[in-house]
This record gives structure tokens, sequence and C-alpha cells, in this order.
């Protein structure tokens, strides 16, 4: 899973990039797209590791690619959103903060702007796209249900619609996918604001922005790029104290890095013990005995149980052994959908 940072120029879109996965921008040439994996915080996995001092903590992550700044206008070329498609999702940085260079009050930057005009760039360029194919009226290869799909896709896109707003049944998704839109794909904002504003959480057409974003489906994160830096080289401690003073109980970017997970709708399952404590991404409702081959194939192919306790349970008895002793262990089957925070044990024979 991975998903393509973008912005537009002076965004703070690369200083994002490394803070999340602690890599410099790129010193490649010009239109390099590096990668690297963020870990997503998870105080749960701090909490487990409290109890059982592994030797080793590995928490989950997430693949993030930083794309070259857009233009002024937030334009997406064609070279650019056909890399972008191969991203499972977008995040979008948006610039609120003003040039600290510039004496205030300077001229206010305008978010909402730079939002709506991604997200024409984005309908403009799928919408190209559906009126080419169907401009193809003798495709032999299309299926009836493409072709609905694609005249679907045409009406919505023409409203300057997302097709990530689309009432789309399970036999349109097929489809969709093997279009690759641009604008089917799931979209986190992240507004990177300047000090003042994040106290006040005032800037300019910030009503409108949240507002555009929600009837879209788009999730929102609010951070100061400056701040997060300053967070970056604190102590546990001094960034808890630093973090309430701005009303905060976690930074922009574990808050980042946790809502672009669940926009993939993902989720962990933990295996503990003195060895390591450890976090696995899976699909939301992943069957247990696919989750158990995150760890291992030859544990998914002689899958006999799967021993669980959700992670508050657990908390509430305090240990694997109280939890045995009380019965609270659950012995689960091969069709048991896996819950975010579920401590497992894999039971198997190969």
């Amino acid at each position: 899973m991975k998903i393509g940072i973008i912005g537009p120029a002076m965004s703070g879109k690369s200083t994002l990039f490394q803070l999340l996965t602690g890599m410099a921008p790129s010193s490649g040439g010009k239109g390099s797209v590096p990668q690297a994996a963020a870990r997503v915080p998870d105080s749960r996995i701090d909490a487990l590791v409290d109890i059982f001092k592994p030797k080793k903590t590995t928490f989950a992550a997430i693949e993030f690619a930083d794309f070259p700044a857009l233009g002024r206008g937030c334009e997406v070329s064609g070279e650019t959103a056909g890399r972008l498609k191969t991203c499972d999702a977008l995040a979008m940085v948006i610039r609120a903060h003003r040039d600290p260079s510039v004496p205030w009050p300077a001229e206010p930057v305008n978010p909402f702007a730079s939002f709506e005009s991604f997200l024409h760039e984005m309908v403009l360029n799928d919408l190209c796209q559906v009126e080419a194919l169907l401009s193809k009226n003798k495709d032999k290869k299309r299926t009836a249900d493409e072709q609905r799909v694609l005249e679907a896709a045409q009406k919505l896109l023409e409203e300057t619609k997302p097709l990530s707003t689309g009432q789309w049944s399970a036999e349109d998704l097929p489809a969709l996918k093997n279009y690759a839109f641009l604008s089917s794909r799931p979209v986190l904002v992240a507004v990177n604001l300047d000090e003042e504003q994040m106290l006040t959480r005032d800037y300019e057409k910030r009503d409108e922005l949240l507002s555009s974003c929600q009837e879209a489906g788009y999730p929102v994160v609010e951070f100061c790029g400056s701040l997060e830096n300053e967070i970056s080289s604190m102590e546990k401690e001094e960034q808890t104290e630093f973090l309430s003073e701005y009303g905060l109980s976690e930074s922009g970017i574990s808050r980042l890095a946790a809502a672009a997970y669940s926009l993939l709708h993902l989720c962990s399952f933990f295996t503990v013990g003195e060895d390591e404590v450890r976090a696995w991404t899976i699909s939301k409702d992943t069957p247990a005995r696919r989750a158990a081959g995150k760890i291992h194939s030859d544990i998914e192919r002689g899958f006999i149980r799967a021993e669980v306790i959700g992670y508050d349970e657990f908390m509430a008895l305090g240990s694997l052994k109280v939890a045995r002793d009380q019965g609270k262990l659950r012995l689960e089957g091969k069709e048991y959908p896996v819950r975010d925070g579920d401590i497992i044990n894999f039971r198997f024979n190969v």
C-alpha cells in the first residue's frame, strides 16, 4: 500500500515527507519520486512494550512517495497523473501558513482555492480519459458493465465531482479499478499552518475548505511544519507538555500517519512476547488464516486455530497468564475476521 504526497511549491510537501519517513528530500534529478516507509505511531504498542519488555519492537508502517511540486494552479501533467495512478491513495498538502519573511499581517494565503484547483485538475484528467474511452463506441472488448460505469462516471465528472463520491456497487468496482481513474482514489488533505494559526485554528477560507473536503469525503489533518520539526527533536515528556500548549495530545505527524493508515482501510493485530512486540498490517476484516500469512506462509498453510484476546480486555487483565487462567483467550477458526487491536497467537502444524 502506497500513498502519494502531492502539493504545490512552498506547501511543505517535502518537509512532510521527511518528517514522516526520516528520509531527506530527494537529491535525484528533476521529476524523481523518492519513496520510504513511515512508522505509524501507536500508543497500544508502547503500553505492550512496558509490559513485555521485548528485545525488539516493530510498529506498523506505510509507504509514502514524494511527488514533484505541482504548478501554480495545481496543474497535474499527464506524466504526473500516470505516476500518481500507481498509488493506492493521495495526500494533498495545502499551504495556509504565511511567508515568515513578510511582516504580518501579510496578504492571506487561500488554501481553499488550492484545494479546489487540485480537485478540478483530478476531475478534468478523468473526464478527458472517460470521453476518450466513450468515443470508441465500437470497442468490442468493453463489457456492458464497463460501458454503464463509464457513462455514470462521465455524468459525475461533468458535475465536477470526484469519482470517489459515486454510489458504486460491488459489480462496478472492478471496472473503476481497471481504468485507474485518479479521482476514484481516497484522498487525505493535510493543511500546513503557521504557529499562530495552530493556536487559533483560524485561517483564510477554513470553513469553506472543511466543508468542501467533507462533501468530497476527504479527511483533513491540520499541522504546523515548523512545530513538527521542533517536536521531532524533543524527548517524549517534553513533547507531551509542548503539545498541550496547543491543545493537542498527539503531534501532527502522528495524526497524519494514523489518518493515512485509516484512509486505506487498514488495521493492526499484535503478536507479543519477550523477543518481540509487533504490529502487523492487514486490511480490515481479513480472515484469521490469511492474517497468519502476513507472519509466514507456513503458518497460513498449516493454520489450526487462532488464540485471540482484544487489546482492551488484555490490558484490563494485565498478562497472558491471567487471561489464560481465567479462560479469556478465545479460540477462533480460519474465517474469523481479525479486529483492530487483536492480540493473536496462531496455532499451526506443517
